[in-house]
């Protein structure tokens, strides 16, 4: 999978020169009527992922939500902390330009394609959360028969009928990628800047995954690998929630507490954004050097972190929904003007498809540390069928 991924990506640099323009056009068509597809069953996969992980879990759901939530913020708070330190320090030694940065579309698809949204991901998110919670009140066996069967469903429909198609999927958008310039863009106009982001944000994603490997190179080597092929999928996609099916068959491979996954994967695929967290905060200090301004001292730019860490549980599920939320943030904390706020956004917006990509792969790392922690503390009680509770993965195995 990671070499058809790899090779998906790749395809449209390799075809450039004699590539006729409809194969670009009905490739780019394909990927987004299945994107369009793929977000309208969403929600249900949340859902029935949601719901069945809270009720295996048991009376711990509601401590394992509230833990959920402070390590969200923490991880997002630490990340900004770490793009602040690493930007005030190289930012002034970077020589930047004055001005906007353009960006023209030169592929569009051949059908327009937008199913109506029954259910956002927020909504069907909070459902799965009350539904579990209430099943956990008592003996409702065939409800969370009904909940278990929803989950192996949604499961099937990602293993067996998308993930095979998922080279195609990408090729698609290589192609939409390859056709508007975005990375000879942001090379050629903040390549200094982009080159300071992603070596930050993979320093960031080694720190993570080594601490989810204990300190073990090997290990951590061998999570990354296993977690390639989500990464890659956001790349293409430039969508976390595209790339939320991938990451969770990949995510499986390096834990042996699949409903966890199954859990913490859903609930913060759009919340716990890492890359994004690093990229905007060094795009930020790099938008006030650019303009002339003094760069905030700790204290001030935390006020930010706080409200910016805050604001990431209401992040809009698209491309850019991070820059949507952060923009009247940096105007009222920062003194952002209107035109540093259209600069920034630019640029953010050529950066997207690789923060979305360190996104993806930063939530695989979390999901490894968020079930180390559900385990050392204990939160994991796993009901069996005469309602009492067992600890241990057999059991949950063969319940499954």
């Amino acid at each position: 999978m990671p070499a058809s991924l790899v090779f998906a990506l790749m395809l449209p640099f390799l075809l450039e020169s004699w590539a006729v323009p409809g194969l670009r056009v009905a490739s780019y068509t394909f990927s987004l009527v299945l994107k369009e597809l793929l977000i309208l069953v969403l929600p249900f996969i949340v859902f029935s992922f949601i719901s069945a992980s809270i009720v295996r879990i048991g009376r711990g759901a509601l401590f394992f939500t509230l833990v959920l939530v402070v390590c969200v913020f923490t991880s997002n708070l630490t990340a900004i902390s770490m793009g602040y330190m690493v930007g005030v320090w190289t930012v002034p030694m970077l020589s930047l330009p004055l001005g906007g940065v353009e960006c023209e579309s030169h592929l569009a698809s051949a059908l327009y394609v937008s199913l109506p949204t029954l259910v956002t991901n927020s909504q069907a998110l909070v459902m799965g959360l009350v539904v579990g919670l209430i099943l956990n009140l008592g003996h409702h066996t065939r409800l969370k028969s009904l909940m278990f069967w929803m989950s192996d469903l949604s499961f099937f429909f990602l293993k067996r009928l998308f993930i095979p198609i998922l080279p195609l999927f990408v090729l698609g958008f290589a192609f939409k990628l390859h056709s508007d310039g975005i990375l000879h863009s942001a090379l050629q106009i903040y390549g200094k800047v982009f080159i300071l982001v992603i070596f930050t944000q993979l320093l960031w994603l080694l720190v993570l995954f080594l601490l989810a490997g204990s300190g073990s190179l090997r290990c951590c080597w061998q999570y990354i690998k296993n977690v390639f092929p989500a990464t890659l999928t956001g790349l293409g996609t430039i969508s976390s929630a595209a790339s939320m099916s991938v990451l969770i068959v990949c995510s499986e491979k390096n834990t042996d507490e699949p409903v966890l996954i199954r859990s913490i994967i859903p609930t913060t695929i759009n919340i716990h954004t890492v890359g994004s967290a690093i990229g905007l905060t060094i795009l930020t200090l790099a938008t006030m050097r650019t303009f002339g301004m003094a760069l905030p001292p700790f204290s001030v730019f935390m006020g930010f972190a706080f409200y910016f860490a805050l604001a990431k549980f209401s992040v809009v599920a698209v491309p850019g929904g991070v820059i949507l939320i952060a923009g009247p943030l940096l105007q009222s904390l920062l003194g952002f003007s209107d035109d540093m706020l259209g600069l920034i956004t630019a640029v953010y917006m050529i950066f997207d498809p690789f923060g979305t990509a360190i996104n993806v792969t930063g939530n695989g790392a979390f999901a490894i540390l968020m079930t180390r922690i559900c385990q050392r503390w204990h939160i994991i009680r796993w009901k069996n069928d005469n309602g009492g509770s067992d600890n241990t993965t057999s059991r949950l195995q063969s319940r499954r």
